[in-house]
């Protein structure tokens, strides 16, 4: 089942959790979980999950909210993932996130503090924005990180890096499973308006991608990363 279209990595994140619980209960914490439009396809196949969200945008939160009045199994909130709660998760996601994240160390103890014991978070992130040819988003990356100097956040953008990320998890205390290389650049160029099966393919590609090859071969040429870790 597709449940992104165009988003081999939110696809993946899904098809794992589907592989993992099938149709057992589990409570997954959502971090900048924008209008959560993900789940639109996972909840009704998944009756036993339930998602709590989580964003800064209030605007976003509220769209969100409209688009699931009729659906009890997801609570949409208005809150900041550098913030610690105080509920625990059988997983966490963050889906094209931790790119935005401007105290990545509070963010990660914040994933830590949120896990039952065993618990795993998938934490993905995007270089779309910093191989951009666009002038316009070129030039707001680093003008997003003076103004998150001076407490504006909303807009903030820094490039992740795969070993710099997974030492600051390995801090925090997670044991790192694995990292995953996603949305080879042609193929979510080509695909956007393909029909399903071309669809499908793609997403097999480039999980056999992962199976053949390294994060590190395969990083320049995909746009996302999913790191996964578990607290022990």
């Amino acid at each position: 089942m597709i449940y992104v279209r165009n988003n081999a990595a939110k696809q993946w994140i899904l098809e794992e959790l589907d592989h993992r619980f099938m149709d057992g209960a589990v409570r997954i914490l959502d971090l900048g979980c924008g209008d959560a439009g993900e789940w639109a396809a996972f909840l009704p196949t998944h009756p036993e999950t339930r998602v709590v969200g989580i964003d800064t945008d209030a605007r976003v939160i509220a769209r969100g909210r409209a688009s699931f009045h009729a659906e009890p199994r997801i609570d949409l909130r208005v809150f900041d993932a550098q913030e610690r709660l105080t509920e625990t998760f059988d997983v966490v996601v963050a889906m094209s996130a931790i790119e935005h994240v401007v105290d990545r160390p509070a963010f990660l103890r914040t994933t830590w503090s949120a896990l039952r014991s065993g618990g795993t978070a998938y934490l993905n992130y995007d270089v779309g924005h910093f191989r951009s040819r666009d002038v316009k988003e070129r030039i707001m990356v680093p003008v997003s990180q003076m103004l998150a100097m001076v407490g504006i956040e909303g807009p903030y953008m820094k490039r992740v890096h795969d070993a710099a990320f997974r030492k600051q998890a390995e801090t925090v205390g997670f044991r790192v499973l694995t990292t995953k290389k996603h949305n080879l650049a042609a193929m979510k160029k080509i695909m956007k308006g393909a029909e399903e099966p071309a669809i499908l393919e793609w997403f097999a590609f480039e999980r056999k991608l992962n199976d053949l090859f390294p994060p590190e071969r395969l990083d320049p040429v995909m746009l996302s990363t999913t790191l996964v870790v578990q607290k022990p």
